[in-house]
């Protein structure tokens, strides 16, 4: 049987997902077509097969942020970050660009909620913890450079604030999915003969969902301690 606090964590779920659905769809187109020249590369946003999707994909998430965060604040932090990063996720598709006013907009609304928690809390381990994050994430996918192994700065950049974010042990989980997804979709390429092992494969729309899905089941919280996951 639904409770009322069950209901309105559902309500409050599907009204933010339309919310995100809406900009997700007119930032990215947005924020596209300030980054290329040809206007075609934005055309998939106004397709209804995408618009529908963004929806559908919003309230999904939205949904899944509210029932799995662990108090009000979280919640909160956790569904204003789905923005930047859904439209990240589109315009690193469509473009192969992660835009520098999305990746502040996420520093901005972490260090929000690290001021709140560190206040509300008198502790700054989560400072410690966030600065420790993005050192791992900036330094992992800069490696890979020195390495000779082409990585965007983009990516890169990217990488280092997700570690900000989620910290140490979200970070890692992170990664292992969107290597999990990369593999996914390296498998579907193959099938369908579209690609191969040496198909560019943008590296947003994939961090994106491993964040996503760390945020809402932080399972290496439990492996390496809550001082380096949330």
């Amino acid at each position: 049987m639904f409770t009322n606090d069950i209901v309105v964590k559902i309500l409050v779920g599907i009204v933010f997902g339309l919310f995100l659905g809406l900009v997700t769809i007119f930032l990215s187109k947005k924020l596209t077509l300030n980054r290329t020249e040809d206007p075609v590369k934005a055309a998939p946003i106004d397709t209804p097969l995408f618009k529908v999707m963004s929806f559908v994909i919003g309230v999904g998430v939205s949904v899944a942020v509210v029932f799995t965060a662990g108090d009000t604040a979280m919640i909160i932090r956790n569904l204003a970050l789905l923005i930047p990063i859904a439209s990240i996720a589109v315009v690193d598709s469509l473009v192969r660009k992660i835009p520098n006013s999305l990746l502040l907009s996420m520093i901005v609304i972490q260090a929000i909620y690290l001021a709140y928690y560190s206040v509300s809390n008198h502790t700054t381990q989560l400072l410690i913890a966030a600065g420790f994050g993005f050192f791992i994430g900036f330094a992992a996918c800069t490696l890979p450079g020195v390495l000779k192994i082409p990585v965007g700065a983009g990516d890169i950049k990217y990488s280092g604030v997700i570690g900000l974010c989620i910290f140490f042990a979200g970070y890692l989980q992170a990664m292992v999915l969107m290597g999990l997804i990369a593999v996914g979709c390296l498998i579907v390429l193959k099938a369908t003969k579209k690609g191969g092992l040496k198909t560019m494969i943008p590296m947003g729309p994939l961090i994106s969902a491993g964040t996503v899905i760390t945020m809402c089941y932080p399972i290496l919280e439990s492996f390496i301690g809550k001082n380096f996951a949330f």
